[in-house]
């Protein structure tokens, strides 16, 4: 079976790259993707005694199904090949070789991530991760385009060593990280448009841009702690913190920000829109975001 799954994807990839290279559309592709197809079939219908049997191939192909259908942009097509695995009567995956969980976790994790499933998708990508040797930097900084953002909307931000051992991804997402931690919400925004193409294209564009409200969340809890902690804070006091940042707001979209972050729990209290007041609530008004999501 191992035979057979590097052969069908060693055949797969070099018609599809002299496709590319003819300017033709890969409609061999989409061949390959239905003859894999068939071989995963096989694989969790196989009725051969377990010790002999094809099943134990059945995830090593399904890895191969699935970067293909990532190639042809079908993510879709990923979650009926999952919802067969779900019910066939395949061994537990912590069975099948490390290589074949990782693969596997990686890709469920970002299906999840597309899904805006983070609760799924942040261990599933975090497993991915801790078990890629070292010496895979390519893989570990692919697993991380997707784990970073996923992490991100709870408030856990990629440590320096993490940024310092992939260079890529601290220029993407060093100021990213810096407007958060320090607030500085323009910052994040010009970071968010340099690196909005690359973003785009791992598909994760939209996961990062909700986490600027981190950013103005960091901003609007430096706000309550100048004021000395006041559990009444005017809405003109947080249009002041945006604009000093470069964020030109008036009150009706700052009391929608600040009710967009009640709604989300990031800050606990209640606007008084008569007296564009913020109340806020005189234990832990801006809670640890482990807590909430």
């Amino acid at each position: 079976m191992a035979i057979s799954s590097q052969l069908t994807s060693g055949k797969k990839w070099l018609s599809h790259e002299q496709l590319i290279r003819r300017g033709d559309k890969p409609t061999n592709l989409e061949d390959c993707a239905r003859t894999i197809n068939k071989s995963f079939t096989t694989c969790i219908t196989d009725r051969a005694p377990l010790s002999i049997s094809k099943k134990w191939g059945t995830y090593g192909i399904v890895c191969i199904l699935f970067r293909t259908y990532f190639k042809l942009k079908s993510h879709n097509l990923c979650k009926n090949i999952l919802r067969a695995i779900k019910v066939a009567d395949l061994p537990e995956l912590d069975r099948f070789p490390m290589a074949h969980r990782v693969s596997m976790r990686y890709y469920t994790g970002v299906l999840a991530s597309f899904d805006e499933d983070f609760a799924k998708a942040e261990p599933d990508l975090q497993f991915a991760f801790d078990h890629t040797p070292r010496h895979f930097h390519s893989q570990r900084r692919l697993i991380l385009h997707y784990l970073i953002p996923a992490r991100l909307l709870r408030g856990s931000l990629p440590s320096a060593k993490i940024l310092d051992e992939f260079p890529e991804l601290a220029t993407l997402y060093g100021p990213l990280v810096k407007g958060i931690k320090t607030g500085n919400v323009q910052m994040f925004d010009e970071a968010l448009s340099q690196g909005s193409d690359q973003l785009m294209a791992m598909g994760t564009y939209l996961t990062v841009e909700v986490s600027r409200g981190l950013a103005i969340r960091t901003l609007f809890k430096k706000v309550y702690t100048i004021s000395g902690g006041s559990s009444k804070l005017e809405v003109k006091q947080f249009q002041a913190a945006l604009a000093f940042v470069g964020v030109v707001a008036d009150l009706d979209e700052v009391e929608c920000i600040l009710a967009n972050m009640i709604y989300k729990k990031y800050i606990r209290g209640y606007l008084s829109q008569e007296k564009r007041v913020l109340v806020l609530s005189k234990g832990n008004p801006f809670p640890s975001l482990n807590l909430i999501q």
